[in-house]
């Protein structure tokens, strides 16, 4: 594996959170940071978000800080309206709209009360989603920013000596590896739990001290994570806002099965409990994970083989160059 691995960041093409749902309220526009990009992120009157890139193509003026207008987003200096798509429809006294009067935009979808962006020209891949879920019960997302490009994080979940060294996980066998996309690639542990943290020791007070993980990364930003003995599913999902600083969203689903088991009144109160153990167990890997850049030198071809295979995984994935033009629309 060369030293120069992660060297030259690039962008692959996936799904991006932008934001959570409920901080695009109808008819309001907010500025956020992606890709190393300025963004407009605005809802119509109908509901639908769009995100745009926020320099406007007459003079650049900034369109986070236009208005929506109806199924438009108009920028606050001359008052052009631009759709979701990125096209300008209307310039204030002029019937002829040049053809370069256009924004880079990107196709977005909502999902578990998070606002998401493809990056790319059309999406290559569906947005994925837990299979056996409750699609009414997920957890506010837990967000946090580190210093430390996205990469780096996004492959923290396939890398096995960590899961003893940090989390006090004893693997019992090899990691399995698995895929089933090119955008797509899984890793499976079986692991004793150890550690004499609080989360440790309540599981195993509920009798669980072996753990079945496994973690289903799509894209190369967006994990998918399960535990088999109990049910948990959790979601981390990526955002580079630029080469070296990355939005990290974390949140819980709670599977059907495991909702039809309890009482209405109880199972937000299990999801959020199971979303505070989910936030204790990553108390060690957000403390050592800030700032982090890898410096990739000597590997260990077993010990290191699914933190590898996630690697040249993330390397394949088609990359979103040129960003203002892979994403106009």
């Amino acid at each position: 594996m060369p030293d120069d691995a992660f060297s030259a960041l690039s962008f692959p093409m996936s799904w991006y959170p932008l934001c959570r749902s409920s901080e695009v309220k109808h008819g309001q526009v907010i500025a956020r940071q992606a890709f190393g990009l300025p963004l407009a992120v605005f809802r119509t009157e109908s509901g639908r978000v769009g995100a745009i890139h926020a320099e406007c193509a007459h003079m650049g003026a900034d369109l986070a800080r236009g208005q929506v207008v109806g199924e438009h987003l108009q920028c606050p200096l001359h008052h052009w309206e631009y759709s979701q798509g990125g096209q300008c429809e209307r310039i204030p006294g002029y019937a002829a709209i040049p053809s370069r009067a256009r924004q880079a935009a990107f196709s977005c979808e909502e999902h578990y009360g998070l606002v998401y962006a493809f990056l790319g020209a059309e999406p290559l891949f569906g947005f994925p989603r837990f299979q056996d879920e409750d699609p009414t019960l997920y957890s506010r997302a837990y967000v946090m920013d580190f210093e430390t490009p996205y990469q780096v994080l996004a492959a923290n979940s396939f890398d096995s000596q960590h899961f003893a060294t940090v989390h006090h996980r004893t693997l019992l066998e090899p990691p399995a590896l698995t895929s089933v996309s090119p955008y797509h690639l899984c890793v499976q542990f079986r692991a004793r739990v150890d550690g004499g943290h609080f989360h440790d020791r309540f599981l195993r007070l509920i009798g669980v001290d072996v753990v079945e993980l496994s973690a289903h990364c799509w894209g190369g930003n967006n994990i998918l994570a399960y535990n088999a003995r109990t049910e948990a599913r959790i979601l981390f999902t990526l955002l580079p806002v630029n080469a070296q600083c990355t939005r990290v969203f974390i949140l819980n689903v709670m599977a059907e099965r495991t909702a039809a088991a309890l009482p209405r009144p109880l199972r937000s109160m299990a999801l959020e409990a199971m979303h505070f153990l989910t936030i204790a167990f990553l108390t060690a890997d957000i403390a050592v994970m800030r700032d982090l850049q890898f410096r990739l030198g000597v590997l260990l071809p077993e010990a290191d083989r699914a933190f590898i295979e996630w690697v040249k995984y993330w390397k394949a994935l088609p990359p979103a160059s040129g960003l203002a033009n892979e994403a106009a629309r």
